[in-house]
């Protein structure tokens, strides 16, 4: 059966229904206002846009006309952004906050202003959103304090957000050989996240695993088993996913039954969204189960299990499947040859 799937509003309708008396109807086409604003049609939307943001009645408008600007690059929003940020009801000075934090370059003086304020409001959702923007605005020493901070809160999601800007902002910097990376700021922020393996919520002490269990911790490592033998999904996937890559990076075998869990499931618990994940884990961990459950999609008649096993064969390593590998290189109707060949490269490594 067919459905029925409107298209994307004229340039025309788009103005017209953001001008329109029902909220619900304005609130609809700042999405296109945005997607027309990317267009020769700039100006226009721009200028409508600001006025939903500055002036419309309805608190929803104004809030997602702030991440219009946003998708759509308009830094000449900044000015108007900064003063709602400053001044806004707390939902609309909250997503100017998330535009700031697009828009704005790194260390801009009056963005920094802003983001300095939100962090010392007594509002968590600012403290929050005033912390996503610092991690793309702040100088590191500067922000090392305020995530050093942040990393007391007594809020979850702060100290969660905190450590995310840990690992984006000073581990992986410091791992690519970044100029800007100060070795000493993540030796301290390191020596800080490792009390927070014992916090209350269970999210905060993955995302601290997760950073702490490849710098050596084995009580980050204890950690990660732990959640995935116990747990089975977490809040954010991104998480789980890491956790359950580590597990193989560093060969804690003792994470199989929560990977197996995941891997090929149970009838009443269904199927779980990170199956090939886990199922790549446990073949370089060893599992036979795995590995012979990759060797014979191989061969499935699904070209779609084909591919997905071809790519699973290269990530575990499994020399085993060399063989059928070169005979699908040779057959392009088996699957992409690109990710055969790229399966081989992998093996040889």
């Amino acid at each position: 059966m067919d459905l029925w799937s409107p298209l994307p509003r004229s340039l025309g309708a788009t103005l017209r229904d953001a001008a329109h008396p029902k909220a619900r109807v304005r609130l609809s086409a700042v999405a296109d206002l945005a997607r027309w604003a990317q267009t020769q049609e700039r100006e226009p939307c721009l200028s409508r846009l600001l006025v939903l943001f500055e002036s419309d009645s309805d608190i929803e408008v104004r809030a997602a006309a702030a991440i219009a600007f946003a998708d759509a690059g308009l830094h000449e929003a900044l000015p108007s952004l900064l003063r709602a940020a400053a001044s806004g009801p707390p939902r609309v000075a909250q997503m100017a906050l998330v535009a700031i934090g697009e828009l704005a370059p790194a260390g801009d003086a009056d963005a920094l202003v802003a983001v300095r304020a939100a962090l010392a409001s007594d509002a968590p959702a600012l403290r929050f959103q005033g912390l996503v923007a610092a991690g793309r605005l702040m100088s590191l020493t500067e922000l090392a304090r305020c995530v050093g901070e942040a990393l007391d809160e007594h809020e979850p999601r702060l100290r969660y957000i905190a450590c995310r800007i840990v690992e984006e902002r000073f581990f992986d910097e410091a791992k690519a050989g970044s100029p800007g990376a100060d070795p000493g700021l993540s030796a301290q922020l390191g020596a800080k996240l490792e009390p927070l393996l014992s916090d209350p919520d269970p999210d905060v002490v993955v995302a601290v695993a997760v950073l702490l269990a490849p710098r050596g911790s084995t009580a980050a490592r204890a950690a990660l088993v732990k959640a995935l033998n116990h747990r089975r999904s977490f809040a954010q996937t991104e998480d789980e996913q890491a956790a359950i890559e580590l597990c193989a990076d560093l060969g804690l075998d003792a994470a199989r039954p929560g990977l197996t869990a995941r891997a090929f499931g149970a009838a009443w618990l269904g199927a779980s969204p990170l199956a090939f994940q886990a199922r790549v884990a446990l073949a370089r961990l060893g599992d036979e189960r795995a590995k012979q459950h990759i060797l014979r999609g191989l061969s499935s008649w699904s070209r779609s299990v084909r591919a997905q096993c071809v790519a699973a064969a290269g990530l575990a390593r499994l020399e085993a499947a060399r063989p059928r590998l070169l005979e699908m290189r040779r057959d392009e109707r088996a699957v992409d040859s690109r990710s055969v060949t790229e399966a081989l490269l992998a093996l040889d490594r």
